[in-house]
C-alpha cells in the first residue's frame, strides 16, 4: 500500500474550499482540513463515483502532515480497498494516492451539502456522530 508524503499539499477546488470555508465559520469542524478527510472517507464508504470529478484552478490549503497519521492511514487503506472492490489498478506513487482522496472528497462534499442543506451546526454534528458509528440514514427534517 502506497503511502501518502505528509508534505504533499492537499489543494480543494475553490468550490469545496467554499464550503469548508461555510462548514469552519459554522463551526462545524474546527478545521477545513477535518472536513475535507471527513468527506473523503465519507465517499470512499458510500462508493460515490469519482469518474467525472474535474480537479482544474485548485488552491493549496494545507500539507497532509497536518492530517493525524491515523488518519492519514486510514484513508490510504481506504483507496486501497475501494480500488480493489471495483477492479481499478492499485496506485503506484504518493501522488496518485492523494489525487483518488481528493477526488473522494470532492464528491464527498458535494453529497454532504446537499445531505445538509438548511441544517443547524447541532444538527449537522448529529448526522457527523450518526455517520461514524454506522447510522448512516437521510436526515429527518
Amino acid at each position: 500500500m502506497k503511502r501518502i508524503d505528509p508534505k504533499a499539499t492537499i489543494r480543494p477546488t475553490p468550490e469545496a474550499k467554499g464550503y469548508l470555508d461555510t462548514l469552519k465559520n459554522q463551526a462545524v469542524f474546527g478545521r477545513m482540513v477535518d472536513a475535507y478527510v471527513f468527506a473523503a472517507a465519507y465517499a470512499i464508504k458510500q462508493n460515490a463515483d469519482i469518474s467525472q470529478v474535474s480537479l482544474k484552478s485548485r488552491q493549496d490549503m494545507v500539507i497532509m502532515k497536518s492530517v493525524d497519521d491515523e488518519v492519514r492511514l486510514a484513508l490510504e487503506a481506504g483507496v486501497h480497498a475501494i480500488t480493489k472492490r471495483n477492479g481499478q489498478p492499485q496506485p503506484n506513487e504518493s501522488r496518485e494516492v492523494l489525487e483518488i482522496i481528493t477526488k473522494y472528497a470532492e464528491v464527498g462534499l458535494n453529497l454532504l451539502k446537499v445531505r445538509w442543506e438548511g441544517k443547524t451546526r447541532t444538527q449537522i454534528q448529529d448526522d457527523i456522530h450518526r455517520i461514524i458509528t454506522g447510522k448512516i440514514e437521510q436526515m429527518s427534517t
